[in-house]
């Protein structure tokens, strides 16, 4: 959707209800296109705007210069990155002590289940590696795994994760992808753990607890 001024996105908000849907920091190499008419090189927002006559729901992907401004907009705080990478690595709103303004907020939020917070970052990661497009079922887990961050998530979601991983990244597991993107890539390790899913995926039985036999991709 066209976003490329000010006035476009003061009646893209008066025509439909526009929310942040993520804040996500590009590797090495990687681009976007901006509905602003630029070439997104840094970190994006995704936004999902729904017509407030019909329903219809629409997308929404720009740079931090629209996206500060559809924020100003909306009076929203902002979303936190989604940053694998030392460089750029923001915790509270600051970089190298400086507050940024316009509401990009980019820092570590707390108070997450260790498991949904492992689950959340492969999620993220698959996400970036395969270009995955809003409104398919890689973003409603998502959105179900953020909403639900202090509770363990279920063992479907866990699976179906692992099932998307195993689609999408033939004969490699994520963190082999991973470990690839590093060559060019300053990645963070925290957000690379995913202990807590393997374990989980080993120790999966079924409803007369008998294991189940699957390969954990993470």
């Amino acid at each position: 959707m066209d976003c490329r001024s000010t006035e476009k996105r003061q009646w893209i908000i008066e025509k439909y209800n526009v929310t942040p849907v993520a804040h996500i920091q590009l590797l090495a190499g990687q681009t976007k296109h901006s509905d602003a008419g630029k070439i997104i090189q840094n970190d994006y927002y995704i936004f999902e705007a729904i017509d407030k006559s019909n329903g219809v729901k629409e997308i929404i992907q720009c740079g931090m210069g629209a996206s500060r401004d559809f924020l100003r907009l909306l009076n929203h705080k902002g979303l936190p990155i989604f940053n694998p990478l030392h460089r750029g690595a923001l915790v509270g709103g600051h970089e190298n002590g400086r507050a940024r303004a316009g509401g990009d907020v980019r820092r570590t939020e707390t108070n997450w289940n260790p498991i949904a917070r492992q689950l959340y970052n492969a999620i993220m990661w698959i996400i970036i590696i395969i270009d995955a497009k809003p409104d398919t079922p890689i973003f409603e887990i998502r959105d179900k795994v953020y909403r639900y961050k202090v509770s363990e998530p279920f063992a479907s979601q866990i699976r179906a994760v692992n099932t998307i991983i195993r689609k999408n990244l033939p004969n490699s597991t994520l963190t082999e992808a991973i470990n690839n993107l590093r060559v060019e890539n300053d990645v963070r390790d925290d957000v690379c753990q995913f202990d807590l899913l393997i374990n989980s995926i080993n120790n999966m039985t079924n409803r007369d607890g008998v294991p189940l036999d699957i390969q954990s991709l993470f």
